[in-house]
């Protein structure tokens, strides 16, 4: 194993620990239904970490490329699969708990920003944002939110 294959391995199999402490504060026997948007690559490595935790139930999947798509849906067969992610969290904005975002860059705000408009705690692989005002937006909305910890800080995590 190289230096890069470690590291993507260890940063995956921690990745599950990263969602915020909300996501994880259920009732006794009640699984955290998570939303998968980006399924290919290091979005496949963080699905693989956080759907090995015995409390986690993949309840969707998204991605643009139906051969990461397919591959995904084959590990969670129970996982409604969709192609873009605002139809996902608009039909199943009630079932999900919490969403983890692997998309490519460009992706990474919007769909954080349109998950956390929803109460929708979020993990976001890096760079977290392209622009300072998608980085203040974000921050705005943690607040508002009450996402994070008790400074105010945002509730979504980078990788």
């Amino acid at each position: 194993m190289n230096k890069r294959e470690f590291l993507k391995s260890a940063a995956a199999v921690s990745s599950f620990a990263l969602l915020p402490n909300a996501a994880w504060a259920f009732p006794k026997g009640k699984k955290l239904r998570t939303a998968h948007i980006g399924v290919g690559n290091m979005g496949a490595e963080s699905l693989s970490a956080i759907s090995s935790h015995n409390a986690v139930d993949v309840v969707a999947l998204c991605d643009v490329d139906s051969v990461n798509l397919s591959k995904a849906h084959k590990l969670h067969p129970g996982a409604r699969v969709f192609f873009d992610y605002r139809a996902m969290l608009n039909e199943m904005g009630d079932e999900i708990d919490a969403v983890v975002v692997s998309t490519p860059d460009h992706t990474h705000a919007p769909a954080s920003i349109m998950a956390m408009e929803m109460n929708k705690p979020v993990y976001c692989q890096k760079p977290l944002t392209h622009y300072v005002d998608e980085s203040r937006k974000m921050m705005k909305i943690a607040k508002e939110k009450k996402f994070g910890n008790s400074n105010g800080y945002s509730g979504t995590f980078v990788l």
